[in-house]
């Protein structure tokens, strides 16, 4: 079954385009690594995909329905997250948010069915151990595996994540490109991942999206990642280097000019 399908999408915002002309068709249970420079649409389509904005024209469907019809299949961790850290939420009270705010409850109503579960996804992200610990204190890394289990707290069957190895030293990327892959592997869960460094993910990409406010290329990591087209986004210092049977993608990183709304 088709997860997410779209038809001569372009998405604006206050009437100028963000994103134009995207056809691409992901299939459940795949995962789509998502590329592009700043300001090239990454989060606009994660967004929209998301029902979080609703500009658009052309075909956008999610799992045969529209996006908005589709809200409770969908998990979504954005890049910077929204949580107060002056309040004194344990990590386990963060995951088990995931479980409570679509139901009505309050953080002091959680439900022991809802706590149970939460320490269960909590040890699938292998941080059991800090479940008492003030979400505050936990380090880069073990903060993003936290909000990953609270987004699977609704046991969403697409899951869209922008940007989840942004700021992590080497090692806590490692951890948690880890957990996705365990997602991946365990949960089956399809999954859009934007990031600006794909060395890491390129383990469980099945499909790569090129996009710079209009869609570059499509397909597999094999087709995608190719000089030329690299290149034709990031630069002449942009490449791909085989090295066995791996490919790894050197970008940096560039910042586009753009006039009118939109986003990453």
């Amino acid at each position: 079954m088709n997860a997410v399908k779209a038809e001569n999408l372009t998405i604006t915002y206050e009437g100028k385009p963000a994103l134009e002309g995207v056809d691409f068709t992901l299939d459940e249970g795949e995962t789509l690594l998502l590329l592009g420079p700043n300001g090239a649409g990454k989060t606009t389509l994660l967004k929209t995909i998301a029902c979080f904005h609703g500009e658009y024209t052309g075909k956008l469907e999610v799992f045969g329905r529209e996006p908005c019809e589709a809200r409770d299949l969908i998990g979504y961790v954005p890049q910077s997250h929204s949580l107060n850290e002056r309040v004194p939420l344990t990590a386990l009270e963060v995951v088990a948010m995931g479980g409570i705010y679509r139901k009505g409850f309050f953080h002091f109503k959680i439900p022991g069915a809802t706590i149970e579960k939460a320490s269960e996804v909590l040890g699938f992200v292998g941080l059991d151990h800090v479940a008492d610990r003030l979400f505050s204190e936990l380090s880069g890394g073990q903060k993003q595996r936290v909000l990953l289990a609270r987004a699977l707290m609704s046991d969403p069957r697409l899951l869209l994540l922008d940007e989840p190895l942004s700021a992590l030293d080497p090692s806590a990327r490692g951890e948690v490109a880890g957990v996705l892959n365990k997602i991946k592997r365990e949960r089956g869960i399809t999954m859009i991942i934007t990031t600006h460094d794909i060395n890491p993910l390129l383990e469980i990409g099945d499909k790569v999206m090129l996009i710079n406010r209009r869609l570059i290329a499509f397909g597999k990591p094999g087709e995608v990642l190719q000089d030329s087209v690299i290149k034709s986004v990031y630069g002449p210092l942009a490449r791909v280097i085989p090295v066995e049977d791996r490919l790894f993608c050197i970008t940096g990183d560039v910042h586009i000019h753009r006039h009118g709304g939109g986003g990453r």
